[in-house]
């Protein structure tokens, strides 16, 4: 393992040294990001290819990480809400809190993480029932098409699972059986073996939402959705515990109307989670951010103009070691997924759209390393029960 470290011209910001260390481990499945220094200009990587290759990983690095602090110079978050509770408090370990590993970024939840789990889908029943949405629950499949045209193969194609299948020919599958009478794994011919993908496991829930209302006419106000289901993104060296997970559980409560319409219900929510948040005890922040568009030929304009515009509000939590987890989103996605879907309302244009979205097992891991893992002594949101 060679470390490799850049530097950049002037200090990063919080926000900089965020995108970038988002970003950059998608250079190189051989990257592994270590972080900033306390200079805040160094980046330290581990780099576990061949030593030859090292020159232009890094400078590839280099070149991305100062693309970035180009673009964002100009920028500072806006902060929305900051707790008071929590930021001088020694975070835990949480292992041995009934996790445990099937595989990358794949876990499987006991004892006081799932009661965690739990805890927090009861406080965001409670939450959520201000609204009396109707309830979905989605599939883990999204088809190829649906992602397509919520551009994400062109925003965030880093991050997708494909799903295939065997071709449907005896002769096919009866290859693919000999060859594998004595292996542990799947062989490299399996690729010709394939079918290309045309469906994938679904990176968000609310994407299913604007899917099943394509070509509608809905009313301006009062089409709402609280959906719950499995997500998969594939963050290459970034996947760590139960904060960067492949598989992982989503919350989302999503509005599609008018514009003023849901605007207002994100603020709405904004303000209703904040004593919610408070409530958490733990040291949090609610503020702009923006998503990792990275291989976008826009990506640059695209992170600029969510920063600007505020179209993303995320939950920040500090998790000890400089550290910031984002463990929730308020996202206005303006008529982006109305014009892609066709989707209408009284106002011209396609209809708008917001999404609440909270990531269980994140929060999960917030809760076990500021409160420990007795639930009796977690904040009071997490003790009530219906």
């Amino acid at each position: 393992m060679k470390r490799i470290t850049v530097t950049l011209p002037q200090p990063a910001n919080e926000m900089v040294q965020e995108e970038i260390v988002k970003q950059i481990a998608h250079i190189s499945r051989e990257v592994r990001v270590i972080g900033f220094r306390d200079d805040r200009t160094t980046i330290d990587c581990d780099f576990g290819g061949d030593e030859a290759a090292a020159p232009e990983i890094r400078s590839e690095l280099e070149r991305v990480a100062r693309k970035i602090q180009r673009s964002l110079r100009q920028l500072e978050r806006k902060l929305v809400h900051r707790t008071a509770a929590g930021w001088d408090r020694a975070v835990r370990p949480v292992d041995g809190a009934g996790i445990w590993w099937s595989g990358v970024g794949q876990v499987q939840l006991t004892g006081p993480a799932l009661e965690a789990v739990t805890a927090l889908a009861g406080m965001l029943d409670r939450f959520i029932a201000t609204w009396q949405p109707v309830r979905v629950q989605t599939p883990v499949l999204i088809p190829a098409t649906v992602l397509a045209r919520c551009d994400y193969f062109r925003s965030f194609p880093q991050y997708v699972s494909f799903v295939s299948h065997l071709h449907e020919e005896f002769a096919t599958i009866d290859g693919f059986r000999a060859r594998h009478q004595e292996r542990d794994t799947i062989d490299e011919a399996a690729r010709a073996d394939l079918d290309t993908p045309d469906v994938c496991l679904s990176p968000a829930v609310c994407y299913h939402m604007y899917h099943r209302h394509a070509g509608e006419h809905l009313p301006g106000s009062g089409t709402i959705y609280d959906v719950v289901g499995r997500c998969f993104r594939y963050e290459s060296t970034n996947l760590s515990d139960l904060r960067r997970l492949w598989e992982f559980t989503m919350r989302e409560l999503v509005f599609i109307g008018d514009r003023d319409w849901v605007l207002g219900e994100r603020q709405h929510a904004i303000d209703a989670f904040i004593p919610l948040l408070d409530a958490l005890e733990m040291p949090a922040e609610i503020r702009t951010a923006s998503d990792p568009f990275f291989v976008a030929p826009d990506a640059s304009a695209k992170t600029y103009f969510q920063l600007s515009s505020e179209t993303k509000y995320e939950i920040s939590i500090d998790v000890g070691g400089g550290e910031r987890l984002a463990v929730g989103s308020f996202n206005y996605h303006t008529d982006f997924f109305g014009k892609a879907f066709n989707i209408a309302t009284a106002e011209p244009g396609g209809a708008h759209s917001v999404c609440v979205a909270f990531g269980l097992e994140r929060l999960a891991y917030a809760v076990l390393t500021h409160h420990g893992a007795d639930p009796a002594r977690w904040p009071a949101p997490l003790r009530s029960r219906p």
